[in-house]
């Protein structure tokens, strides 16, 4: 359990950490970050990671009914209008305020929906009453954000990374976020017979979780490419991608993708050290780790230095809520 809980933090790190790269690019607009991102974590290093671990998946899937392949595809579908939101809100509001709003809605629905499906009305009882409870704190936490970025844009010297007319849609679009991202956790507790089919075929349980994370971040990354393509057409600036001054942008797009998908392969094969309750104790700690890391990087890169002291004190107190949440979630499982 402890070698699956220290897999897991290292997951958090690197969850919390990817985006880093996107400062070291230069004369890229964001559909072209977004589109390497994409193509690199969702397709490259996705695949070869499950070519690498499983190493039948044609026989894997023909085991797994129809249905639930077209479930998981859809989820995968919607997570990836998730992370084209989520990429869209980082870069409006910042890491310091569009992390914890994303990832606290996104620790809470990824363990409060899995808990209702399967417990129903039950969880509402005894124990299980937890989830509800910590569900609440987390919304009072991403409040609390919230209010604490109004604050900021009304002040005289306002940070550069979010301008007055962009916070609102960044706002909506960060909750929107939160809600769809959470469905990778979510698609673990639908994909019962693709973890079983591949547990079948020998597969380790450590690494069955990989059937799931294919089919997923394959068809997210449709949605993504499809939209920055879309931009890069709209805006006519697809000849930078390709541009010789920007070949380094590429490498830190490489590196932000291995980041990210590593991240969630970790994850699977240490919540399965962890054991039965993997899900529900890895995912509060993956979050929760996640949000440190970012905030912290955010505040390093000056998003907060000129922010009022009242707003800065409402964020560390939305913040401290967020954690809270996701450490009592857990404990009604």
């Amino acid at each position: 359990m402890t070698f699956g809980i220290g897999l897991v933090i290292v997951a958090a790190i690197l969850q919390g950490t990817f985006l880093l790269p996107m400062a070291r690019m230069r004369d890229w607009k964001w559909e072209h970050v977004w589109l390497v991102f994409s193509l690199a974590g969702m397709i490259i290093f996705n695949w070869i990671l499950t070519f690498i671990s499983l190493p039948r998946p044609s026989v894997l899937y023909a085991a797994v009914p129809g249905r639930e392949l077209t479930i998981l595809a859809g989820f995968g579908l919607a997570w990836g209008c998730g992370a084209v939101l989520f990429g869209l809100g980082m870069d409006m509001l910042g890491l310091t305020l569009g992390y914890p709003l994303i990832m606290g809605l996104n620790a809470s629905m990824g363990t409060f929906v899995p808990l209702l499906w399967l417990y129903g009305h039950s969880m509402f009882a005894g124990r299980r009453l937890l989830i509800t409870v910590g569900t609440l704190v987390a919304i009072a936490g991403i409040s609390a954000c919230s209010i604490a970025g109004a604050r900021r844009e009304s002040a005289a010297h306002r940070t550069r990374s979010v301008s007055n007319s962009r916070f609102v849609p960044g706002l909506l679009i960060a909750v929107a976020s939160g809600f769809l991202s959470c469905l990778p956790n979510i698609g673990l507790t639908f994909g019962t017979n693709t973890l079983r089919a591949a547990e079948n075929l020998g597969i380790s349980p450590a690494f069955a979780s990989n059937a799931v994370w294919f089919i997923f971040f394959s068809f997210g990354a449709v949605v993504n490419l499809a939209y920055c393509f879309w931009l890069m057409m709209r805006n006519h600036n697809a000849r930078a991608l390709f541009a010789r001054a920007q070949a380094g942008n590429w490498g830190w797009g490489l590196l932000m993708g291995a980041m990210w998908i590593g991240s969630f392969y970790l994850y699977g094969i240490g919540t399965a050290h962890i054991g039965p309750a993997g899900g529900t104790i890895g995912w509060p700690i993956l979050i929760t780790l996640s949000i440190g890391a970012g905030v912290l990087c955010g505040l390093g890169n000056g998003e907060w230095r000129d922010a009022p002291a009242n707003a800065k004190a409402l964020l560390w107190g939305g913040l401290a809520l967020i954690l809270l949440a996701v450490l009592i979630i857990p404990l009604g499982s």
